[in-house]
């Protein structure tokens, strides 16, 4: 009787707890198509690989004597050193579980027959190298030196080499140690982990990035910024560096001093940043590792050409570089291995003393940092595999220790087939750096007969020893072949401190005609001791051509200097006509802009450079430039009317010129200042529908700037006349608006509203929340039932808030409440009803299309329509149904801190919200809904708060109807752009039942 009790008080709490007797269906990880099955063995997992005929996959070590491997290298006898975590994801410091092992076959089967732990109790340890006499090892915030005093194979001593990487985000710690063929040990870090380091004096304060280390002093550089959460970094048979990164593009040629395109966060002020070197894609977009594979132990069309592991594609994607000038353009090749399991992980690809490819394998159930934050007891901690991707029967390596070898047996394995040998034996003569030794490699270095590939590696192990002879310098800087020259400047560069003749002749080669050269004098120049720099970086800039590279990295270099060298500069200028120098003039509008930043002098600099080069030029943007900063209110007061001062008389006799009409950039300037003729030209340029429409709206944000609100008629009527005049005008005209702070604004907007498309309303009240007293307005509209409530999405709410309006602040709490600042741990629960509302309720892509264009595409872009805000979902955020559920319906639950959405108050009264894409001492720029750029100098900041949440609102579904819900889901679950013929859904959409 009471075991009967027990069982009905049990069901009862049951239904009370309205638990579901139903299993709930099972969770389909991010990036994948369905639940992913049970792991497979090791044997059953290769035999489920394709690879190209002639080739087989073996396995060389497996669970349980490697697990959760991350990283790994060969070293000088061939062993293989990885690295372990289970303690992956933790985010806090500190000692851990994890574990460095080393693996060897001693018995030459190609098996690995003995394990050893050659460290432990670290956490996360996410890189690994061997040389100088130990360990290299990435275990963030630290970058370790791990030695073994005692030959027994255990460390004995360990050394914090760096410290100050962050662990915001533990899939993105600093990772890929990797020698250069310069001698520096490389690593990346990811977008997400902002690190500051320190070190002897200096500050390096990043996120996503390549840094090195120099092996002897120790001394930590960026060598370039940008990208994403890069992991992999290799080097070709020139010795440039190529990563690849995930989200964005996957392939990108890294160049010193160059920045590029972020996945997001702010940019350092007047970054020219650089873009990737594909135009392709392969399956999804999540990459580690990547790898130079040359090696004679494959068939030549497997060689020289780039092996990348791709994590959400199961697969090994392959990519051949071409040359373009200074940098490269890199062609797809078809798949080098497919898993066609989607436990495989490969992480890191590497060629073995054999001369075959080496895959590490993380191998586990969870591709993505989300899945693995959310279910951190769910991540695999069992299992890990390494194998071997063999040519037919490629024979086995045989014993060997290359540290016991002598300097001429190093030097001969130099001419070897196999890459691996090469670039070892090259660090081993680099670490030896022993005098007879050095003065037969220059002998080889600068032998033609030997091959070029072997020149190349006795020059790389010259130059890791941190120092060259200068007669063997000086011929490097002569020699035929352009790579040798190049390598000769960045030799240079790397040292520093050189002699006045290789200053000289490295000057002389900034007109070399070599790209390649040109790029490294460019790169060297700021470095070198002594080396009057501008100089040279104006020379390379009127030599480079056509170059796509080079004017980026000239720029990188040169504007930094103009803060303490501005008139040097100016000077330089007037030397010789450079208006006819088509790199110079097209750096002008950079120039101006960077030179008004100075703080002594800007204005006047300014003013010199217009004088000099502009005034007698074909128009550009130069003075559109001048004009934009004085309509934000950057450039105002005493330094706008020392520039005025210089600039008016000559402006003025060009706008009073009878001869030749003014030209739309100098009206457009005297009207930012204030000239009232030049302000009457604006207004019948605005209003006359003869006219460009790119002009009308320059037009505009002058008349806007000087609250002319004689132009706001035109306006209500152009924007109460939608079939007169096309969208993007008339979006352009509200985004505009913002600038204005007359209270007839909101009268002109919301007499607009009812005829708006719906697309554009959301950019009406957008701008209806910017100032307190357009939002009273847009309040009463609601009041009055004109507008509904829920047109206002939680951000707007945010803004209204955050206003210095006590009575504005009182009444949206009586109609809004109480907003959160964090995220709603309840969005679980709505995240599982919509999944079963949508699973039953059938929708129409054509009209979800339309719902996404009101809604989603004030922010994003789909097929190549809608706004620049957040990011591109053609490609992200939905590979699965599961990943695009939790993106729309609980977008706050991983979250990056470039995504974070910014609120700025300023001191005129208006509140801006948006993405920060700049923070300068000069001004805060955003990244605002429609993907507009607003623009505010520092000193009108009154407030600044940064949300803990994601710019995407989390309540998207009290903002649609339930049938416009499922209409949206429709559209954005088709794989295929609208109207495709054959549509199909992306993985894991369910059927409705």
């Amino acid at each position: 009787m009471l075991a009967v009790r027990l069982i009905l008080l049990f069901l009862v709490a049951l239904t009370q707890l309205a638990i579901p007797l139903v299993a709930a269906p099972p969770i389909i990880p991010r990036r994948q198509d369905k639940p992913p099955g049970p792991p497979l063995s090791p044997q059953e997992a290769i035999a489920k690989m394709s690879v190209p005929e002639g080739f087989t996959v073996e396995l060389v070590a497996s669970e349980p004597d490697i697990i959760n491997p991350v990283a790994m290298t060969f070293d000088e006898r061939g062993r293989i050193w990885i690295t372990e975590s289970v303690e992956y994801p933790r985010s806090s410091p500190g000692k851990g579980r994890d574990r460095i092992k080393v693996l060897e076959d001693t018995d030459g089967d190609g098996r690995v027959d003995k394990t050893t732990v050659f460290a432990d109790g670290l956490n996360i340890p996410s890189g690994i190298a061997v040389g100088y006499g130990g360990v290299w090892v990435a275990n963030a915030p630290d970058i370790l030196f791990l030695r073994d005093t005692d030959g027994d194979l255990k460390a004995d001593t360990t050394e914090v080499v760096v410290t100050g990487f962050g662990r915001d985000d533990t899939h993105e710690l600093p990772n890929s140690l990797t020698w250069g063929p310069d001698g520096y040990l490389y690593g990346l870090n990811g977008v997400f982990n902002h690190s500051h380091v320190r070190q002897n004096g200096k500050e390096f304060d990043f996120t996503c990035a390549l840094f090195r280390i120099n092996p002897r002093t120790r001394e930590f550089e960026l060598f370039s910024e940008g990208t994403s959460n890069p992991w992999g970094v290799t080097w070709d048979e020139e010795g440039s560096a190529f990563i690849s990164a995930c989200v964005i593009d996957h392939l990108w040629h890294l160049t010193e001093t160059g920045y590029y395109h972020r996945q997001g966060g702010p940019y350092p002020p007047f970054t020219w940043k650089l873009q990737s070197i594909v135009k392709h894609k392969h399956q999804k977009a999540a990459y580690c590792g990547i790898h130079y594979f040359d090696s004679d132990a494959y068939p030549p069309e497997y060689r020289n050409r780039l092996y990348m592991g791709n994590i959400h594609g199961g697969c090994l994607n392959v990519d051949v570089l071409e040359r373009k000038g200074s940098t490269y353009f890199a062609t797809p090749r078809p798949d080098f291995l497919t898993a066609n399991d989607v436990w495989f992980m490969p992480v890191a690809q590497k060629t073995g003393p054999d001369g075959c490819l080496y895959v590490l394998d993380w191998y586990d159930r969870y591709h993505c940092y989300q899945d693995a934050r959310r279910d951190a007891p769910g991540v695999d901690r069992l299992k890990g595999r390494l194998y071997r991707i063999r040519y037919k029967n490629t024979p086995r390596a045989e014993t060997f220790d290359m540290a016991s070898e002598s300097g001429d047996e190093l030097i001969e394995r130099l001419s070897g087939p196999n890459d691996y040998f090469r670039s070892v034996a090259q660090r081993l003569l680099a670490e030896r750096n022993d005098a007879t030794t050095n003065r037969k490699l220059q002998e080889l270095g600068l032998n033609n007969d030997a091959p070029r590939r072997t020149r190349l590696h006795a020059l790389w192990a010259l130059i890791g020893t941190g120092a060259l002879e200068e007669p063997f310098h000086r011929r490097l800087l002569d020699h035929d072949d352009a790579t040798f020259r190049a390598w000769g400047v960045r030799a240079a560069g790397n040292f520093g401190d050189v002699s006045d003749e290789i200053d000289q002749r490295l000057a002389a080669l900034a007109s070399d005609d070599s790209p390649d050269v040109q790029l490294q004098v460019a790169i060297a120049a700021p470095k070198i001791d002594d080396l009057n720099t501008m100089p040279v970086l104006l020379k390379v800039l009127s030599h480079c051509g056509n170059d796509q590279l080079i004017p980026h990295i000239v720029w990188q270099n040169l504007h930094p200097r103009l803060d303490e060298q501005p008139q040097q500069f100016i000077e330089l200028l007037t030397q010789r006509d450079f208006q006819q120098d088509q790199n110079i003039m097209a750096l002008l509008p950079r120039l101006l802009d960077r030179l008004l930043a100075v703080k002594q002098g800007g204005p006047e600099s300014a003013a010199q450079i217009y004088s000099t080069l502009i005034a007698q030029a074909a128009p550009n943007d130069s003075l559109i430039v001048l004009a934009k900063r004085i309509q934000t209110g950057e450039l105002a007061g005493d330094r706008l009317s020392r520039l005025r001062t210089i600039l008016e008389p000559r402006v003025q006799s060009l706008l009073t010129d009878d001869a030749m009409p003014p030209q739309a950039d100098t009206v457009i300037l005297a009207a930012s200042w204030g000239d009232q003729a030049s302000l009457d030209i604006c207004r019948q340029l605005f209003e006359s529908a003869e006219q460009p429409t790119p002009d009308r709206i320059r037009a505009l944000e002058v008349l806007a700037s000087q609250n002319d609100k004689s132009i706001l008629p035109t306006v209500q009527g152009i924007l109460t006349d939608p079939e007169q005049h096309p969208q993007k005008f008339r979006a352009a005209i509200i985004a505009t608006l913002g600038q204005m702070q007359d209270p007839g604004v909101a009268d002109v907007i919301l007499a607009a509203y009812p005829v708006l498309e719906s697309n554009l309303q959301p950019d009406a009240i957008e701008r209806l929340t910017d100032r307190g007293h357009w939002s009273k307005k847009l309040l009463t509209a609601i009041d009055e039932k004109k507008i509904p409530a829920s047109a206002i999405n939680v951000n707007q709410v945010r803004k209204l808030l955050a206003s210095k309006n006590k009575d504005l602040v009182k009444s949206v709490r009586s109609v809004w409440g109480t907003v959160r600042t964090k995220r709603d741990p309840n969005r679980e629960k709505v995240l599982a009803q919509m999944r079963t509302f949508l699973r039953k309720t059938p929708g129409d892509a054509a009209a979800g299309q339309q719902v996404f264009h009101k809604l989603c595409g004030q922010c994003h872009t789909i097929h190549g329509k809608g706004a620049d805000l957040g990011p591109d979902i053609t490609v992200n955020g939905r590979a699965s149904y599961e990943q695009l559920l939790s993106n729309v319906f609980d977008p706050s639950l991983v979250i990056g801190a470039a995504y974070r959405a910014t609120i700025i108050v300023t001191t005129k009264g208006r509140v801006v919200t948006g993405l920060v894409v700049e923070d300068n001492a000069q001004r805060i720029v955003l990244k605002v809904q429609g993907g507009k750029l607003e623009t505010i100098p520092r000193d009108q900041i009154d407030e600044r708060i940064v949300s803990k949440l994601s710019m995407m609102p989390e309540n998207l579904e009290s903002q649609l109807k339930p049938q416009e819900m499922a209409d949206l889901f429709e559209f954005l679950t088709r794989a295929t752009p609208p109207g495709d013929p054959h549509p199909r859904h992306i993985p894991g959409t369910p059927q409705q039942k």
